[in-house]
């Protein structure tokens, strides 16, 4: 397995071979593991670039990328762009400097990936996981950017922990489907950010609990600097278009779910004019809505997580096997509603029961379990 670490650089000149050697060390460990390190450094005023390159004659896979200072995305950006297109690992792994993620911990994570995973997160948030010596003001930036932009605004749910940059990331059929040049994110949102566009891709999520400290060598990014306005406006601003954007696919599924609605009321009333009981004509155009729904939402509302091959009948089946839900519901529902006020009033119950009931029910099916993107387990 080809593993490509990502270590972001400014001013790191006491940390950065340290983190080299040690995760040279940890590679040579696991001889089915090959690893290089792509140092992406912001022009640091402190040297750091010129000991990374004194260590490029002893270690043939170190890698220094030099660039202005934007903000930690853009440094991971390229940093994961060279990973996938320059050298076309298999892994890739982006860690700080400055030990806060201890590199100790990067063989938990891979081994999760070699398990079936694909997207494995350093997590202080599940159980075991920890942070020590945070004071009050680092604390109220994790608890907002990670609670209430990240979970509740953005509606990132596939892992507990946004905002850590300590990660292994499966490349093929994964990261390489992520159009990393249209990201734009400057700072630390990048991390929610890759986070939401790795879940479209249906990617499997697993959390891995860590220890969390603060660094021990070298000033910390995290305060008051001109950058910090910047990126707390931007993690807002991403967060509420990651909203806009699941909002998206809710109004495709809305359109979708019209055309079925259409057809099956002319099934139903098509049916119905044979004096059929109203209930069960429902339930047929029902069926047929069924079918015109899974194929539209398949190739257009959940197309980024779009069932092909042989999976497609599986998936069908156990679409109908979940829809059966929405028949009863319906044909219950106008079943009873025509028995008590006579069957001219079909139509009436059809939509009811549609709108109150069959609505939020199949949008919970759709997105938990025929289009799922799976979750650590």
């Amino acid at each position: 397995m080809k593993i490509a670490h990502i270590i972001p650089t400014y001013n790191e000149k006491e940390n950065i071979a340290k983190m080299i050697d040690i995760i040279n060390s940890i590679t040579e460990r696991h001889s089915t593991w090959t690893s290089d390190i792509i140092v992406v450094d912001d022009y640091s005023p402190d040297g750091t670039s010129s000991i990374v390159k004194k260590l490029q004659k002893k270690y043939k896979n170190v890698f220094l990328l030099s660039k202005k200072k934007e903000g930690l995305g853009k440094a991971l950006i390229k940093g994961y762009d060279y990973a996938v297109k320059t050298l076309h690992a298999d892994v890739v792994i982006p860690n700080d400097a400055d030990f806060q993620w201890n590199p100790e911990d990067f063989p938990k994570l891979i081994e999760r990936i070699e398990n079936g995973f694909d997207v494995v997160v350093a997590s202080r948030h599940v159980k075991g996981g920890k942070v020590i010596g945070w004071n009050w003001f680092r604390n109220l930036n994790h608890n907002v950017s990670n609670t209430l932009l990240a979970w509740w605004v953005a509606g990132v749910h596939e892992v507990k922990d946004h905002a850590g940059n300590f990660k292994a990331i499966r490349v093929k059929g994964v990261l390489d489907k992520v159009r990393l040049q249209n990201m734009k994110n400057a700072g630390f949102s990048f991390q929610l950010h890759i986070l939401y566009e790795l879940s479209k891709t249906g990617a499997r999520f697993y959390e891995v609990p860590v220890t969390f400290k603060e660094r021990e060598y070298g000033k910390s990014k995290i305060g008051f600097n001109k950058y910090y306005l910047r990126d707390i406006v931007e993690y807002i601003k991403s967060s509420l278009l990651i909203r806009y954007d699941r909002s998206r696919v809710f109004s495709k599924y809305f359109l979708v779910g019209a055309v079925g609605f259409i057809l099956q009321t002319l099934i139903s009333k098509l049916i119905i004019t044979g004096r059929i009981n109203p209930g069960l004509a429902v339930a047929i155009g029902a069926e047929g809505a069924i079918i015109s729904n899974f194929t539209l939402n398949n190739y257009w509302t959940f197309s980024h997580k779009k069932i092909n091959g042989i999976r497609l009948l599986s998936k069908f089946l156990q679409f109908n096997l979940a829809s059966a839900g929405a028949i009863l519901i319906q044909g219950f529902a106008v079943g009873t509603g025509t028995y008590v006020y006579g069957n001219q009033t079909w139509f009436i119950f059809m939509v009811l029961s549609i709108v109150l009931l069959v609505i939020p029910y199949s949008y919970f099916i759709y997105n938990n379990f025929i289009w799922k993107s799976p979750k650590n387990k």
